[in-house]
């Protein structure tokens, strides 16, 4: 509003000093116009950058993380992958309306602000038929101001979820890396090439000639467009202390 008083007080200084100096009505009229024209256009452009500032500013305050980290497309990684109580109440309320299939938080990996706020969350996945047995999956929920929630995007993995103890002796474990996964994980993968791994959650455990650890991770590719997306990595820490990927399932 400064701007706008500032920019007419201006112009009326300088149609006034241009009557003052004998030029006649036309010509002072044309040139208070084509000055008018100047220094509005001049504040449009001011107001322009500004109100983009304000904006950048804006949504930066909106997407800024809380103790986790930023990701693409405004979501954030949290500090912990822990089911938290108020989640795991989003997953009950989002499925009342949901038919065949259970679905139980294990970790969140994600959330984006929007009006409201989109989870996205690994699930063990269970299907409504005899002897089912449940894989994991990867879910997007999302919870509106008014504490609605629904289910809003699947991705199913063909990973066998442990439930007490599977066949093989996986146990579940996590989703919180302990310092064993981590070493494990970042040993195992410095020198795979054509994507990076960063580790997400820890799955399960399983003892064998060493340990296996099932660890959910998020795969950048190494192409010209840095696709990324989930996959689940089965990972070997000998006893002699060699570490290597026994197996790597995407979840795509």
């Amino acid at each position: 509003m400064r701007k706008k008083i500032t920019a007419a007080v201006l112009i009326a200084a300088m149609a006034m000093m241009m009557v003052g100096c004998g030029k006649d009505d036309k010509a002072t009229t044309a040139s208070t116009v084509e000055m008018v024209e100047k220094v509005e256009n001049t504040q449009k452009a001011t107001v322009a950058e500004n109100t983009s500032e304000d904006v950048v500013s804006e949504v930066a305050s909106e997407v800024t993380p809380d103790g986790g980290e930023q990701i693409s497309g405004g979501w954030e990684k949290p500090a912990s992958p822990v089911i938290t109580p108020e989640i795991k109440s989003l997953v009950e309320k989002a499925s009342e309306t949901l038919t065949g299939a259970i679905y139980e938080p294990v970790a969140v990996l994600g959330t984006q602000v929007v009006a409201g706020t989109n989870y996205c969350l690994l699930c063990k996945e269970t299907t409504v038929v005899p002897d089912a047995k449940p894989v994991y999956s990867i879910v997007t929920l999302y919870a509106d101001l008014q504490g609605n929630a629904e289910f809003t995007n699947f991705l199913t993995s063909t990973v066998q979820a442990p439930t007490e103890q599977l066949a093989g002796g996986i146990t579940e474990a996590g989703p919180e890396m302990t310092a064993e996964a981590t070493t494990a994980f970042n040993n195992a993968t410095a020198e795979l090439e054509g994507a990076t791994y960063t580790p997400l959650a820890l799955m399960g455990t399983q003892v064998v000639a060493g340990t296996n650890y099932i660890i959910l991770a998020e795969e950048t590719l190494s192409d010209q467009n840095a696709t990324t997306c989930y996959a689940i990595l089965t990972v070997y820490a000998g006893v002699d202390g060699t570490y290597s990927i026994v197996d790597v399932t995407d979840i795509k």
